[in-house]
């Protein structure tokens, strides 16, 4: 899976071929959070401009399983993306634009994958609205409240910044 046959494009260089495939991404971790894609389709066109290369414009629809950044909770949601990739049969190391392949085939995996990443929000919440984990006792504060933090001065690393900030001094 994952794989196009794009010898048609190479014998008839600047005729487009539509295609529609699934691809198999493998889970990976993104700034520290576990995401995973599955039902990863891909449909578009290739062609070869009539040299080594073969130009590939796709449309990518996947789902994507992680968690969410304040409370820890699995969430999953929809990911669309474009793939606009070029194929070289011995791709330039000073172009990271460029993806190898070999003899008529090329493998979409990388291109998909950077697709679908590139479209991944910055944080990934359950809801717009999640109060997260409590700082203490690690209570989600989406299910219930905690007594931890009430009347009690809560140490943290940058609890000297607050002393910082009070006494006006220059930073």
């Amino acid at each position: 899976m994952g794989k196009i046959d794009v010898s048609r494009a190479i014998k008839d260089p600047g005729q487009a071929y539509a295609f529609e495939t699934d691809v198999t991404l493998e889970p990976m971790e993104v700034l520290g959070d576990p995401v995973g894609f599955r039902e990863v389709r891909v449909a578009g066109e290739y062609l070869s401009p009539g040299d080594a290369r073969v130009s590939v414009k796709a449309d990518v629809s996947a789902t994507a399983d992680s968690r969410c950044s304040r409370c820890l909770t699995p969430v999953t949601f929809p990911v669309t993306a474009q793939v606009d990739a070029v194929f070289d049969r011995q791709p330039d190391p000073e172009d990271p634009d460029l993806y190898s392949f070999e003899a008529s085939t090329v493998e979409l995996t990388d291109a998909v994958r950077d697709a679908l990443l590139l479209e991944l929000p910055l944080r990934v919440l359950c809801k717009p609205d999640c109060k997260g984990l409590c700082p203490v006792c690690g209570i989600d504060l989406n299910n219930g409240t905690c007594t931890c933090q009430e009347g009690a001065e809560v140490k943290n690393p940058f609890s000297a910044l607050k002393d910082i900030v009070l006494d006006d001094e220059e930073v």
